[in-house]
């Protein structure tokens, strides 16, 4: 089986859609100084869904786009994820980091993003790995949304080195939607997959919201895939 990640969660009501739509984890953005306003989701909403997770045997996972490591852990402690996820690029996580982490939020599992624009992440990953639960290969680089939420592809084949290499589960992002979600399955083999842009309606406000279909259709087409490959 290949773990299906549907990120970015903004309310209740969607989060039960896209659990129902076959996601395994769930990505959202707390209340924080950093990333795009209209994607902060309030701690009262976050617990919500949070515990709806745990309901369900579905990972909650907390998204950090900020650089203030006492606010990260602030909000860590705060709403109690099953995973922290560290997207921005002017802080990325380290040893002292996962060590604190362990220490101070026990059962709390650390996944660092990697921006894969060239062959260089493979060691960047490579780095992250000796202390993160999970690597998350993306695309793109923007100030508001760190690593991610670009819509792009990019060379799956370095994925695949990383994936063979780091010897700790790989989640593959960036512009996977139904469409090629089972291609990068076959070709790649990750621990899972992850989907924010293709599987969301973005209106001009800069307010996102799940578009369910397209998160059932990338759901089945992983799961078949998984299940073609042999990932069970």
């Amino acid at each position: 089986m290949v773990k299906k990640q549907i990120y970015s969660i903004v309310n209740f009501n969607e989060a039960v859609q896209t659990m129902d739509a076959g996601a395994d984890h769930i990505g959202l953005v707390p209340m924080q100084t950093g990333g795009i306003p209209a994607h902060r989701v309030p701690f009262d909403v976050v617990d919500k869904i949070f515990a709806e997770c745990k309901k369900r045997g579905v990972k909650s996972i907390a998204i950090m786009l900020n650089k203030d490591i006492e606010e990260m852990f602030f909000i860590i402690k705060r709403v109690n994820p099953d995973i922290v996820h560290i997207a921005g690029m002017d802080y990325t996580a380290d040893q002292s980091f996962a060590d604190r982490l362990r220490k101070e939020c026990p059962g709390v599992e650390l996944m660092q993003a990697v921006l894969v624009a060239d062959e260089t992440a493979i060691d960047r990953a490579k780095e992250y790995a000796k202390f993160c639960d999970y690597i998350l290969t993306d695309s793109g680089l923007a100030k508001d949304t760190g690593i991610g939420a670009s819509g792009l592809t990019h060379d799956w084949s370095i994925d695949r080195k990383i994936v063979e290499t780091v010897g700790i589960p790989v989640i593959i992002a960036g512009g996977l939607g139904a469409e090629n979600v089972a291609e990068c399955i076959k070709q790649i083999r990750p621990f899972g997959v992850d989907s924010l842009t293709k599987t969301s309606y973005k209106f001009e406000d800069g307010v996102t919201e799940k578009n369910i279909p397209e998160v059932k259709k990338f759901c089945e087409r992983a799961d078949q895939a998984a299940a073609e490959v042999g990932l069970k």
